[in-house]
């Protein structure tokens, strides 16, 4: 392989590593904690150490739209050490990494500390060895399939075990997690814009959507549907990132973008026969004279 495709494939995996330790995190702790960040006990004693705290409050309030959440702003060391910490380890996250660290919290920060130099050097654009770079995607993949093993097991004892939306971004630069977005429909989800002058559209512009689904299912095991009341003309009617080009056909006070999950299951979640849904409203002002 050439550096160029093992780097491009390392930095996934990290990536992808990212997203699911934040994910962990915040569905294990949030139900128990609430506002785990600046939680502290009888004692005084903090969950989250508070410098981190600190450093997670100043990067929301430099990049708001990158990130919603306090968990979104978390680095990957800043997650090893939550994860690492020993009282929450041993009650919390063991078990969902047990298949990857099978002798507990000291193995788990060891690796997990391998993976820290090599994900600094990725991204300021830094060679790393070809250790490395096995090191980032056999570990990466140890805890990933870890984690989706623990998280089919959750969904097992769901109704309903089907592929959802998390996460949405767009090219405005937001990122939205599925709680900041209303219910829609039987169990979709909806955002508008409508009252948003910033984010009104016009003829020329073109706007890109993209959603990220549980990364427990396979992509293979499921489809993703662009549509809309006024239907755009291009190739990506499928797929996770929808390219919206805005023409004189979506002028209008209300511009729908939909979306639709569809499992390739005999069954499904919804009366509209899919999984999940999600529907966005822009407003599309006329073309300028």
């Amino acid at each position: 392989m050439k550096e160029s495709e093992v780097r491009s494939q390392c930095k996934e995996k990290i990536e992808s590593l990212e997203h699911w330790l934040r994910r962990l995190i915040d569905d294990t702790l949030k139900p128990v904690y609430g506002e785990y960040f600046s939680f502290a006990d009888q004692t005084g004693n903090r969950l989250i150490r508070n410098s981190l705290a600190q450093q997670v409050a100043a990067r929301r309030a430099n990049e708001p739209l990158r990130y919603p959440r306090n968990i979104d702003a978390v680095l990957l060391e800043d997650a090893v050490d939550i994860i690492c910490k020993p009282d929450l380890y041993q009650k919390h996250f063991r078990q969902a990494l047990n298949d990857a660290f099978p002798d507990g919290r000291e193995e788990a920060k060891t690796f997990f500390s391998r993976l820290l130099i090599p994900r600094n050097n990725l991204a300021h654009a830094n060679a790393i060895s070809a250790r490395q770079a096995e090191q980032v995607i056999c570990y990466c993949n140890d805890v990933l399939d870890s984690l989706k093993r623990y998280y089919r097991t959750l969904g097992m004892h769901e109704t309903y075990n089907v592929p959802t939306i998390l996460k949405v971004t767009d090219s405005f630069g937001h990122s939205f997690t599925r709680s900041q977005f209303g219910p829609c429909h039987d169990g979709g989800i909806m955002m508008t814009f409508l009252d948003k002058p910033h984010l009104f559209l016009r003829p020329g512009d073109t706007l890109t959507v993209e959603v990220e689904i549980d990364p427990a299912f396979d992509p293979a095991s499921y489809s993703i549907v662009w549509a809309s009341i006024k239907p755009w003309t291009t190739a990506s009617l499928r797929g996770a990132k929808a390219i919206i080009p805005i023409t004189n056909k979506q002028v209008g006070q209300q511009f729908d973008v939909q979306c639709r999950i569809t499992s390739d299951k005999d069954w499904h979640r919804m009366h509209m026969g899919c999984d999940d849904f999600l529907m966005l409203y822009y407003k599309v002002l006329p073309p300028i004279a």
